[in-house]
């Protein structure tokens, strides 16, 4: 009997690899990315040679699945029912976002739990059905298997098929290691560019072989920032940073015709020659990618596999973080977010790399809301309120915001989107007004994390840039204007403290 289901176990694990096989060539034959590119990169050689990477994520999967469902049969299905699920959502995900489904989206899964708002109003109405009723089949049938259990499995014969299982999911952890370490992952993908690993290899060895990629770029120490020295300071500058939720400029957008106003504070910032194009990556989404780029300094392609959520390795190296780089002349250190801050982990990082105060959403119970979110105008009265404190001390302050209101979905679509807009251009004057009228040395900046994706508005494709502003009053008044000036985030960062440093010599 024992060996009967060996026999159908191996015969079952050939069937997911070979379905797993065949998604990928789906993929391979009918690429969604970028179409130009496909006979210039495309390889059969190549797409074969990728094949053992998906017969070992075949062993981790089905055996995963057969330890915990503890049947051979149902735990194949669900194998090829993820994969049919993530080839459909990778395809969702690109025509929304302009990205494949890849290695680091496992990390969204508890932020999906705890604000499904946020994911699932960003998917089209009928694909929102289909990903829905596939989640709903994969899970029911999921806790069926584990209801069914609980009376018949945990004893005996079940307890063999899991032990079997863990032993499939453990052989195929261990291969793709042993893979990595020969360096045969590197050499077919070198390069952190998910398009063409899809184009030549199909979705599911590319997830495969970005992972252990970014396991390799994982290892790797990035270069260290020194501390900004205090000099000798009277007074301390008041540094205000303000990462506004998809502020984009409606002209570059194609939506000035859909508004019956402009944006005066970003457009009187542009005649002072104090706005800059800020080349983000993302679009639509992936907010941590601008943020850790501001706050931590290390381009894109520094990073390697590690750029597509960087903070799942930015505690490695906190010293290199803005509010650490800082901490000479600022006492205060505030993160300010009017959301959960245990998305990306915020909760725990920001405290690690130099913030000595987090303001979240609970600080925010009875803050007024415009749509879903804590409104720019409530944010900003705590800004001002904050600043008031800073100007009453001597030592200097810094304050990085994160905003929230126009944070998708937009039920409204591009007017409601535009809406928003406006009201995050009210925040950037009534902040640059207050910081005015202080007196203090101050630094203001101002961008927006990435564009809006507004379906049948603004889609994936062509420019990413945002608008950054960087004004400067009192002693930072004569800085260096950016008229136009095209930068990283990690850019923006470099300059924020050789402006910083400038002004303490």
């Amino acid at each position: 009997m024992h060996y009967v289901n060996n026999i159908k176990i191996l015969y079952l694990l050939l069937i997911v690899y070979f379905v797993l096989e065949f998604l990928d060539l789906k993929v391979y034959f009918f690429p969604s990315a970028n179409k130009d590119a496909v006979k210039c990169i495309r390889s059969t050689a190549g797409f074969f040679r990728a094949s053992i990477f998906r017969f070992f994520m075949a062993f981790m999967m089905f055996g995963a699945l057969l330890f915990l469902v503890g049947h051979p049969g149902p735990a194949a299905v669900l194998t090829i029912l993820i994969g049919v699920l993530l080839v459909f959502g990778s395809g969702l995900k690109r025509n929304v976002l302009g990205e494949p489904l890849m290695f680091s989206d496992v990390a969204v899964i508890g932020a999906f739990v705890r604000h499904p708002r946020f994911y699932i109003g960003a998917i089209p109405p009928f694909a929102r059905v289909l990903v829905l009723a596939g989640l709903a089949l994969l899970g029911l049938s999921f806790v069926g298997m584990l209801l069914n259990d609980l009376f018949y499995s945990w004893s005996g014969h079940g307890l063999v098929l899991r032990i079997e299982g863990l032993g499939l999911f453990a052989t195929g952890y261990v291969c793709l290691n042993g893979l990595r370490r020969t360096g045969l992952a590197r050499k077919i993908l070198p390069v952190a560019d998910l398009d063409a690993g899809e184009i030549r290899y199909g979705l599911l060895a590319t997830i495969v072989l970005s992972w252990l990629r970014w396991k390799d770029d994982c290892r790797r120490k990035l270069q260290n920032w020194s501390q900004v020295h205090a000099g000798r300071l009277d007074q301390g500058p008041v540094i205000i940073v303000i990462q506004s939720e998809s502020f984009a400029d409606s002209r570059e957008l194609g939506l000035e015709t859909k508004s019956a106003c402009s944006l005066p504070y970003l457009l009187q910032a542009e005649r002072e020659g104090a706005v800059g194009k800020l080349q983000v990556s993302g679009f639509g989404a992936y907010t941590m990618r601008t943020e850790y780029g501001v706050l931590f300094g290390h381009e894109e392609n520094e990073l390697g596999f590690r750029r597509f959520d960087p903070y799942l390795t930015a505690g490695k190296q906190t010293e290199d973080a803005l509010a650490a780089r800082l901490a000479p002349i600022c006492e205060e250190r505030i993160f300010l977010h009017p959301h959960d801050l245990r998305f990306y982990g915020r909760d725990a990082l920001m405290p690690s790399v130099g913030f000595n105060r987090l303001i979240g959403t609970e600080d925010f119970a009875d803050a007024a809301h415009c749509g879903v979110h804590v409104s720019d105008h409530a944010l900003g009265d705590r800004i001002l309120a904050l600043i008031d404190d800073a100007v009453a001390r001597p030592s200097g302050t810094f304050i990085f915001t994160v905003t929230i209101e126009n944070h998708g979905p937009w039920s409204g679509g591009a007017a409601d989107y535009l809406h928003h807009l406006r009201n995050g251009d009210e925040l950037l004057g009534r902040v640059a007004d207050a910081l005015e009228q202080t007196g203090r040395d101050a630094l203001l900046v101002f961008y927006g994390d990435h564009r809006p994706s507004l379906p049948g508005a603004v889609m994936p494709g062509g420019a990413r840039h945002t608008p950054v502003i960087i004004k400067g009053f009192g002693a930072f008044h004569a800085i260096p204007r950016l008229n136009g000036e095209a930068m990283t985030p990690a850019g923006l960062h470099h300059r924020m403290i050789s402006l910083i440093v400038r002004q303490m010599k």
